[in-house]
């Protein structure tokens, strides 16, 4: 793609072009804030994500607790391996 200098004078006016853009500040804090947005609205995912794992995680106890009670109400004998 570099061989031929015409290619290479398109890329590096373009580098020119978004070092430029970016010298303006106004365009470097609206940048610096859709970064900061898209990194928020990641991380509110993956809390919500990691939140129904534990409640789920917590569900699935409740449920193996309340068996081994039923178990032992029965009077039968509860594997203690799990």
């Amino acid at each position: 793609m570099f061989k031929d200098m015409g290619n290479q004078s398109y890329a590096w006016s373009a580098f020119g072009g978004v070092i430029a853009w970016l010298s303006d500040q106004q365009n470097l804090m609206l940048l610096s804030l859709a970064i900061g947005i898209v990194t928020a609205c990641v991380n509110m995912y993956q809390k919500c994500q990691e939140g129904k794992i534990r409640k789920r995680e917590n569900e699935r106890a409740e449920e193996i607790h309340n068996l081994k009670v039923r178990r032992l109400k029965q009077g039968l004998k509860v594997d203690e391996d799990d």
